[in-house]
């Protein structure tokens, strides 16, 4: 057996011999790499390693949990973890952790990720596709971002796995102007798909649009969502449908399992793919992860558990753990049957929205909500660009957003960047939504 899952094997049998009901530790040795750069320079690259156990402990419906480093000092932490669950309170939503022995597909992370030396030139020769698209005056900056991580877990209640995980992830944005930007993201797991300057082209030619900006008129409006706004909300709808989510009331899919909550055309799955930078093999309980489809045409089917959330729901972990609160891994759209040039003629007068950030809500049960739209927004007619705006607020209510999608793209895109709102990746389509309410921020 590998000697770090022994040693993290042996933190659980340290846990349970101090009379815990149930141990998982999970153990993770990281090698990162991030480049910062701007005004088309490179401002540093960093490399670090990581080496963290995270330790969950249950005792009498008590789950208390931390974080040992490099495997130092473990029995002094599990006896102090130990001592915090004899007195917290206990959690009566507590259902236990997975249990069985489970085979887990084999790793496909890249080792030439683990490899990387010199990822600086990526990102220049993302900057370089932005400049062929603007001009020399352009001034473009953003992060790119590497990880191959080794993880190692073991459960006091079986589960046993190890699994190894990578990506790389570019975000790139490019202003034209001081008020005309673009932005593109390039991410997977691994670098043979990695595409840097699909991201530079994308945001040095939104940029370019975005020129002379006007102000924005408020209304309703036929809009059509580039993959890195729609990518957004995905992770929005991703994180509602979480369990959790939904027992504290923060989604708008409390009591709707089996009723219409989307246009017939959407059909949302949960699905930790090979090509996502958050692939993986199993979850925090040591469970295997699985696709799940919580929306089918339109229909709520499932929300996403663990162990314990599953047993108040009376149903079966779908594989999302954590522990405490289950999530996404990476949420996929499933494709139209229209491409984007499709998309864009069928709106007589609209508006293209490409990004966006600081999506908040007003009321998460009934949905309603606003986000700014960021970087290019522009004015469709008869299915071509018109001009540029700018300083609009898109205010709407997310379960009539959803019931509002018309057309979806045969194209898709892997998206996750820094600024999404729960960080949780996506494979988006282009959309377009009928009748969309678009006001000026106040």
């Amino acid at each position: 057996m590998n000697e770090v899952l022994e040693k993290t094997e042996a933190i659980t049998k340290k846990g349970k011999a101090l009379g815990a009901d149930e141990v998982v530790a999970e153990t993770v040795f990281g090698r990162y790499r991030q480049t910062r750069f701007s005004n088309n320079q490179i401002d540093i690259t960093v490399a670090w390693n990581n080496y963290t156990t995270d330790v969950a402990l249950a005792w009498n419906k008590r789950l208390v949990a931390t974080q040992i480093r490099n495997f130092q000092n473990t029995d002094k932490i599990m006896d102090q973890l130990f001592k915090l669950a004899k007195v917290s309170k206990e959690n009566p939503m507590y259902g236990g952790i997975a249990k069985g022995t489970f085979k887990y597909p084999k790793p496909t992370a890249d080792k030439k990720l683990q490899e990387l030396e010199n990822p600086s030139e990526y990102a220049l020769e993302s900057i370089e596709a932005i400049k062929k698209e603007v001009g020399a005056e352009v001034n473009a900056g953003g992060t790119l971002y590497t990880k191959y991580e080794d993880v190692y877990l073991a459960s006091s209640e079986g589960p046993t796995g190890q699994d190894a995980r990578s990506a790389i992830e570019l975000s790139i944005r490019a202003f034209s102007q001081i008020d005309a930007s673009g932005h593109g993201v390039e991410c997977c797991s691994s670098l043979k798909d990695f595409k840097p300057l699909r991201a530079g082209e994308k945001a040095g030619k939104i940029a370019k649009l975005a020129k002379n900006p006007k102000q924005g008129e408020e209304g309703k409006y036929d809009v059509i969502f580039d993959p890195l706004f729609f990518g957004s909300l995905l992770g929005t709808w991703g994180s509602m449908v979480s369990a959790y989510s939904v027992m504290i009331q923060l989604s708008v899919f409390v009591k709707k399992l089996g009723q219409k909550v989307a246009s017939d055309i959407v059909t949302l799955r949960d699905k930790p793919a090979e090509y996502s930078i958050n692939n993986r093999a199993f979850d925090a309980e040591g469970f295997p992860v699985q696709e799940n489809v919580f929306i089918d045409h339109g229909v709520l089917k499932t929300y996403l558990h663990n162990t314990s959330t599953a047993k108040i729901f009376k149903t079966k972990t779908t594989g999302n753990a954590g522990l405490v609160q289950p999530k996404p891994w990476n949420i996929e759209m499933d494709p139209g049957n229209m491409s984007k040039d499709e998309l864009f003629s069928q709106v007589k007068r609209g508006l293209y929205l490409t990004n966006t950030w600081y999506t908040r809500f007003q009321n998460y049960s009934t949905g309603d909500f606003s986000t700014i739209p960021r970087d290019g927004i522009f004015l469709i007619e008869n299915g071509e660009i018109k001009e540029s705006w700018k300083d609009l607020r898109l205010s709407d209510n997310a379960l009539r957003l959803l019931n509002q999608i018309a057309g979806i793209s045969k194209e898709r895109q892997h998206i996750h960047w820094w600024g999404l709102d729960y960080g949780i990746p996506s494979l988006s389509p282009f959309v377009l939504a009928k009748d969309i309410q678009l006001t000026r921020p106040k």
